[in-house]
């Protein structure tokens, strides 16, 4: 079906018109960038309609669109654990217990913060994880727009991702953090209206509406698993040959492991993210930050959940697709399916939206960390102007780093999760110590960034033989799932080591590595007092 839609050309116009009207965006944007603070977080000044949506249309990306939809469809709410329940989750967890505290350090990128609270070592090896992680991220979102481009013209996905790339580049380089908010709030409004269109649609189509998805049975996915089951199915529960037993059918403490991976990959390992923490250092004060996490948390599990069913609805409607088509071809394949041209053209443009108000959050936020920090560790005294050419240079080259990436791999969600999980089992625990436990210091935190790191990858090759087993059929290995699910099981063991090292070896040093205290960008000391998100007193309230 590739290239073939008959109103291939409307949809080719669509986007050129749209690709045009987010230049334009960016250049007007450009125009209000006169310092480093307007390029990295608009200045501080974003209220709470623009800080949410640019905190929902950044994670409302290529994962619960196009990947979700397929993950529903091939396996049910197991294949949902991740996203959108598991970003659901994070914007929960920073909305409760991180911003007050992000926003109160006047931040500007995430390595500021550890470089305050541990030393500038520990800012440099948070510097290198986060730059991985979210180029990781940004190559699954290409693929997902290259592929969108494939389905539609023929162009090969390579090309499209090329294209991809080039387009969400521009517009981030001339307008930064204000061209993002402004083209995200845009992109927000475009997307969900294009999704509940289709969803409406779409259930039109489906026998016994929407209620029909709605049962726990293993006969409405791809791989005949639970339906809605939300713990690893017990093998008692299971059928007789217990083909649907545990979580994606492992058993016994690898089925629990994994469970636990799909909700802290994402849940807990992009509350590090530059790309997340930086809108929410944008908000005009903490009070706004809190709301926009919590409305986004609730618009996020609202809003996402739509494809997810759609995914099962088109199961229901056509459950021969390839596990590739699956994948990557199920939202367009409702558009093209049943809806007008018109509408059609629409609900691609509001897709593309999607993926591109979360690739140009991400290329700003890492083009942020290289021209802040990764410069200034090698070259002293600065000034706001030389910075803010240097984070514009490093725009278009974080973009090629994960073009690389993506044309490489070609493989969307697993990009997106395993770079979550990189920060999770590095970052998150020095990260959530560092606010709120004052014996935190370098040693620990730094131990337990590299350690999670290694007890992750040590793991994976301690597990791949059995998950090499696990996906060998009729004498014939399928590698690539195999290396992802010993990669998601063994990150448990990442978490684990990240946590325990960091308790043991800051005691442990205490005395010959004191705990450095907690301060803003301008050395003052920060509180953690009301730090919770329905506390009704801020710090500046507070004094």
């Amino acid at each position: 079906m590739e290239g073939d839609y008959q109103y291939a050309s409307w949809v080719l116009w669509g986007l050129i018109i749209y690709v045009i009207g987010m230049l334009g965006v960016g250049y007007y944007a450009s125009k209000r960038v006169k310092n480093t603070t307007d390029y990295i977080v608009a200045g501080r000044r974003l209220g709470t309609f623009f800080t949410t949506g640019t905190v929902f249309a950044t994670w409302f990306g290529a994962g619960p669109c196009i990947a979700a939809a397929g993950y529903a469809y091939l396996y049910g709410n197991q294949g949902i654990i991740i996203e959108p329940w598991g970003s659901a989750l994070c914007l929960l967890l920073i909305g409760l217990f991180f911003v007050k505290l992000i926003r109160r350090g006047k931040f500007l990128t995430v390595p500021d913060f550890y470089t305050k609270r541990y030393g500038k070592t520990m800012g440099a090896v948070s510097m290198a994880i986060l730059c991985m992680g979210d180029i990781g991220w940004l190559g699954g979102l290409l693929v997902g727009f290259g592929a969108i481009i494939n389905y539609f013209t023929g162009v090969g996905l390579i090309t499209g991702i090329i294209l991809s790339t080039l387009v969400v580049v521009v517009y981030t380089y001339l307008g930064g953090m204000w061209a993002v908010t402004l083209t995200d709030i845009f992109q927000m409004c475009i997307l969900i209206t294009g999704i509940v269109v289709i969803f409406f649609v779409a259930m039109g189509k489906l026998e016994g509406g929407v209620t029909s998805l709605f049962s726990n049975d293993a006969g409405n996915n791809w791989l005949g698993l639970n339906q809605w089951s939300f713990i690893p199915t017990p093998e008692s529960a299971a059928n007789p040959e217990y083909e649907n037993a545990g979580f994606f059918f492992y058993t016994g403490y690898y089925g629990w492991f994994y469970w636990l991976a799909s909700w802290a990959a994402i849940g807990l390992g992009s509350i590090p993210s530059q790309s997340l923490q930086q809108r929410f250092m944008a908000a005009k004060d903490e009070k706004t930050a809190v709301k926009a996490g919590l409305l986004s948390s609730l618009m996020y599990i609202t809003i996402a959940m739509l494809p997810v069913l759609m995914g099962m609805m088109y199961f229901q409607l056509n459950p021969d697709l390839t596990l590739d088509q699956a994948m990557n071809e199920i939202l367009v394949r409702l558009a093209v399916e049943y809806l007008t041209p018109f509408l059609a053209v629409i609900f691609i443009i509001a897709l593309v939206a999607a993926i591109m108000s979360s690739g140009d959050s991400i290329i700003l936020g890492v083009a942020a960390i290289a021209g802040r920090n990764i410069v200034g560790l090698f070259k002293k005294g600065v000034d706001d102007a030389s910075t803010l050419r240097y984070i514009r240079f490093f725009v278009p080259v974080v973009a090629f780093g994960s073009m690389c990436l993506a044309l490489y791999f070609q493989a969307l969600m697993n990009l997106i999760v395993l770079s979550s999980a990189l920060l999770g089992v590095s970052l998150f625990f020095p990260m959530a110590a560092g606010f709120f436990w004052k014996k935190a210091n370098k040693y620990g935190a730094m131990v337990s960034a590299v350690g999670g790191a290694v007890a992750w990858i040590i793991s994976y090759f301690i597990y791949l033989p059995m998950t090499k087993e696990m996906n060998t059929f009729e004498g014939v290995l399928d590698f690539e799932t195999a290396m992802w699910d010993a990669a998601y099981i063994g990150s448990i063991w990442g978490f684990i080591a990240s946590f325990v090292l960091l308790v043991v070896v800051a005691l442990l040093t205490q005395k010959i590595n004191p705990p450095l205290p907690l301060t803003d960008m301008d050395g003052n000391p920060i509180s953690a007092k009301n730090f919770f998100g329905f506390s009704k007193r801020s710090e500046e309230e507070t004094g």
